[in-house]
């Protein structure tokens, strides 16, 4: 007679769970890796290791190396040197809130240039050495300051240029701009908080200044959300599933009707214009970037530096020139431009900018 069998034990339920919890917690960890992977591809990996959340309350001064200014919303964050950014570059940025032009000493002058702008000034994605006005300062062998400043507005370039006009020993001020920076002064807020200029009777008049403060947030305080906000799997479920509860308000108000830009912007430049007559200071407007034929920037950067130039500023139009480049050799795209201008490409910008500023302006 055969033995039967020794009874089967059963699982406990404590075991049961456990036994679900291990593929259920290694599903969890290949989807959060895979979302952390996902963003630091494009560039939304937390400054610094902090929060996602974090990011989507306010990008700019979260995102970036940055620090809030009463006047101007944010700047470079004075003092900063690291190449553990959102670029993996070499970003040094000084007491003053501009960047480096790299290691070498700067050329000896009494004044210089100063140059300023949105992140294509500034040299997003390129070290110290490698943003156009670096390049500059080695072409002219003169005092180049980088004042370019990431995301800015039109309205914000014109502002960064009147406070660092009055601190820098400057003879000569360029102004860059791509067609995007014109549609932005028809924002109250992108990413983060701005000033900005609305339009009464024909004349400017500031807005959302002084700019608040986004570290004193309220949205700071809502300590579970800020914890969970360190999971790049959770923000991006919360964030497509329940927005406002994530984050609140919108990251971008529009508060001016199409077209609106150009005419600020014609009228900020003008008041720059003034400023720098006053002062017997060279003027040159530069209008970076690369035209994208049918939309409303590229048609409203093409008018208003147009405009600019029929009012007696100096213009220099880069994006037409480089658009004429690329149609007759095509590998340039790849070359000069990677969402940014990388090396070579500020390289060129530096080239033809010094181009330009060696000819005295009676003589053009």
């Amino acid at each position: 007679m055969s033995e039967s069998a020794p009874p089967r034990r059963r699982l406990s339920r404590r075991r049961k769970l456990l036994f679900a919890l291990v593929p259920l917690t290694a599903l969890l960890v290949v989807a959060e890796f895979a979302a952390r992977s996902f963003r630091a591809g494009r560039s939304h990996a937390p400054f610094g290791g902090g929060s996602y959340r974090d990011q989507r309350i306010d990008l700019i001064r979260r995102g970036f190396p940055a620090a809030h200014d009463p006047e101007l919303g944010y700047i470079p964050r004075p003092g900063f040197a690291s190449a553990d950014n959102r670029w993996g570059a070499m970003v040094t940025i000084d007491a003053q809130g501009l960047r480096s032009n790299g290691p070498q000493p700067r050329p000896a002058g009494e004044r210089g240039v100063l140059a300023v702008g949105d992140s294509f000034t500034f040299g997003d994605q390129v070290a110290d050495a490698d943003t156009w006005p670096a390049g500059l300062e080695r072409q002219l062998q003169r005092p180049v300051w980088n004042g370019g400043v990431f995301g800015y507005s039109f309205a914000q370039t014109v502002l960064r240029a009147e406070q660092l006009l009055e601190r820098l020993p400057v003879d000569t001020l360029v102004v860059s701009l791509i067609p995007d920076d014109i549609k932005r002064c028809e924002q109250s807020k992108r990413f983060t908080e701005i000033p900005w200029f609305d339009l009464v009777n024909g004349a400017l008049v500031p807005k959302n200044v002084p700019v608040p403060d986004t570290d004193r947030s309220p949205l700071d305080q809502q300590y579970v959300r800020k914890l969970m906000g360190h999971s790049a799997l959770l923000d991006t479920l919360c964030w497509n599933a329940f927005p406002r509860w994530w984050v609140g308000d919108q990251r971008e108000v529009w508060v001016h009707e199409p077209g609106t830009g150009r005419v600020i912007c014609e009228l900020l430049l003008a008041r720059l214009q003034q400023r720098c007559q006053a002062r017997s200071l060279r003027l040159l407007l530069v209008l970076q970037d690369y035209l994208r034929p049918g939309e409303r920037a590229t048609a409203d950067a093409l008018q208003f530096v147009a405009s600019a130039r029929a009012s007696g500023v100096e213009t220099l139009d880069l994006a037409s020139r480089f658009g004429e480049l690329v149609a007759q050799e095509p590998s340039l795209q790849q070359r000069w431009f990677a969402g940014h201008m990388t090396p070579a490409g500020n390289a060129w910008v530096a080239e033809q900018i010094a181009a330009v500023l060696r000819v005295p302006p009676a003589r053009r």
